[in-house]
């Protein structure tokens, strides 16, 4: 009876121990099942952050292929203006100025170009600064260029800076006075 006590004493210890065993098991496939859930969201999470980056990478690259086809379209703008403009620029501008209204029956008109440079170099802001270093067209009436010459300089030297750049024939009278209008 002894033995009997002490086999049915093994039996209840070894299943005892095969309780713990199976418990511990359970409590570890818990959690390994918590932690797979856990893995499972966060893979569902990253999957749609991931999803999420990627619309916005595609709208982020076609808004960049936007921006470019208009950054191109700027540019092509901004270098038609500049060709305009220095193509204004090398234009002769249609401002001509009198340099005097006294005129001889044989004077022929004369271009005479003025520049001051000076003026750019004291004052850059100065409005007539950039026009001045190019130069300004006066029309002249004299008998000849050297006189026409001599006639601009009376008129600037008691300033600074001033210098004849070019004198030019005018090939056809653009003043016509109003006693040349009527006869006409």
């Amino acid at each position: 009876m002894m033995i009997n006590f002490l086999i049915i004493l093994g039996i209840i210890a070894i299943g005892a121990w095969l309780g713990n065993v199976l418990l511990a098991v359970d409590a570890q496939v818990a959690q390994s099942r918590s932690r797979m859930r856990a893995a499972k969201d966060s893979t569902s999470k990253l999957e749609a952050t991931i999803r999420r980056l990627q619309r916005e990478e595609e709208n982020l690259v076609t808004e960049i292929d936007e921006c470019m086809a208009d950054t191109v379209e700027a540019r092509r703008k901004q270098s038609d203006i500049q060709r305009r403009l220095s193509e204004a620029q090398t234009k002769q501008r249609p401002q001509l100025l009198i340099l005097t209204d006294r005129r001889n029956p044989n004077d022929k008109e004369w271009l005479v170009t003025v520049v001051n440079t000076q003026i750019g170099e004291i004052d850059a802001l100065h409005p007539l600064a950039v026009e001045w270093a190019r130069g300004r067209d006066y029309l002249v009436w004299a008998e000849s260029d050297r006189e026409a010459g001599e006639r601009a300089i009376r008129r600037f030297s008691a300033r600074p800076g001033y210098q004849i750049k070019q004198v030019k024939p005018l090939t056809k009278d653009i003043y016509t006075t109003a006693t040349d209008r009527t006869a006409a």
